[in-house]
């Protein structure tokens, strides 16, 4: 039976959590946004409100960080075998001008985000996007936010778009 003492402790963990991850900062801890959820993972733990098999077993979506390790590992050899700067040869040479560039980048991740986790697309398209505008000297940010947005709205479009869409 859950007892008050693990109910206050899982309540206090978790507003000290979303407070940390809201902004709030303690001057004495250094942390940054995840090193906050972690600690609120570990606090969750270290005070008895979940056991590490439950933690094991509920808390952590292994097939989303399975999903995401893989897309990493394939990410990596294709950058490694040139892949990417090939795609973004090929991307400026029919390239009408940086705005036309944005305009299929932010299609081109959208679309892929309704049909593939937002997640995968993002890690798999970035390095591509980097590879595009070091090639045409173009600044990052806005083909990064770009694809960041355009990947997010694709996402809600399908229920394999979003991890979350799948709960």
């Amino acid at each position: 039976m859950v007892q008050l003492r693990e109910v206050l402790a899982a309540l206090i963990i978790f507003v000290a959590t979303y407070l940390f991850l809201a902004g709030a900062e303690l001057p004495f801890l250094k942390l940054d946004r995840p090193g906050g959820a972690v600690a609120g993972g570990v606090a969750m733990v270290a005070l008895g409100v979940l056991t590490p098999a439950q933690v094991y077993r509920d808390a952590i979506s292994w097939d989303t960080l399975v999903l995401l390790l893989g897309m990493m590992v394939i990410t990596s050899v294709m950058a490694r075998a040139g892949i990417f700067r090939w795609i973004a040869w090929v991307a400026l040479r029919r390239a009408h001008g940086p705005r036309a560039l944005l305009a299929v980048l932010v299609l081109v991740a959208g679309t892929l985000s309704a049909l593939l986790v937002n997640d995968t697309v993002c890690v798999m398209c970035t390095p591509l996007v980097v590879a595009l505008v070091e090639a045409a000297a173009l600044p990052a940010l806005p083909y990064l936010l770009g694809l960041a947005f355009s990947s997010n709205a694709g996402s809600v479009a399908t229920l394999t778009g979003n991890p979350q869409n799948m709960l």
